[in-house]
């Protein structure tokens, strides 16, 4: 399969109708799952205002793409509907920008272009939305649900970490990733994410964060390296 580009939005109603505060849906996902945990794509700040310039990464370091990759090969077995999924990107990147009047997903304060394919399919993310869109860099998708909402990924623009919604089952085989720094959350505590946080954010590149990531407790989780996970993405 291929990721295609939907004109047709209702698959994303349960998003758009949910009576939520706007800045939490965006940021931590729907409030219907379970259980809850965070990807970190780099370590939370250890003191308040600290920069991502702060953080070194190595140079063969996980992108946020990457990373969410080895998360979404791991929950491709916890949904019914690998193969039928929904990824939205943010209207507001800078360098993805699409001239058309196409619809696109809204909720407050925020609005989406709408993508569909396999889970299977985003082990080239990059590349096929680059194919799709004519060369527009693929940006990190905001939310990623599969059909049955088993699950939903979301990955707002200012939080350092994607937040992950699912079952009790997928959330601990998640935390007991080795590659990738998975931790339990709570998505109605705000761990400090305020403006230092998004500061945090903002001033890293996508590029270059490390996949090696402490865990809680002070536990140094074995290094992906951008080749072996695209050997893994693609088993």
């Amino acid at each position: 399969m291929t990721i295609t580009r939907c004109v047709d939005l209702s698959a994303a109603l349960w998003l758009e109708q949910r009576d939520e505060d706007w800045r939490r849906l965006a940021a931590r996902g729907p409030r219907c799952f379970d259980k809850y945990a965070r990807l970190r794509f780099i370590p939370d700040p250890g003191h308040p205002g600290q920069s991502a310039n702060n953080v070194h990464a190595a140079p063969d370091a996980l992108s946020d793409n990457e990373q969410l990759g080895v998360v979404l090969t791991q929950l491709a077995r916890c949904t019914g509907t690998p193969d039928d999924c929904y990824f939205c990107i943010w209207d507001g990147w800078p360098s993805f920008h699409i001239d058309d009047p196409m619809p696109k997903v809204s909720i407050p304060n925020r609005d989406y272009f709408l993508f569909h394919g396999a889970l299977a399919d985003f082990a080239e993310w990059d590349v096929q939305i680059k194919t799709l869109l004519h060369d527009i860099e693929a940006p990190t998708p905001a939310f990623v649900w599969p059909a049955d909402h088993a699950w939903c990924v979301t990955c707002d623009v200012d939080p350092h970490f994607a937040s992950i919604g699912a079952g009790s089952d997928a959330i601990a085989q998640l935390v007991i990733n080795p590659h990738v720094d998975v931790v339990v959350d709570d998505p109605d505590k705000d761990h400090g994410i305020t403006a230092e946080r998004r500061r945090f954010r903002s001033s890293s590149s996508s590029a270059g964060r490390s996949g090696r990531a402490p865990r809680q407790g002070g536990t140094t989780r074995r290094p992906l390296t951008r080749t072996s996970v695209r050997t893994r993405l693609a088993a």
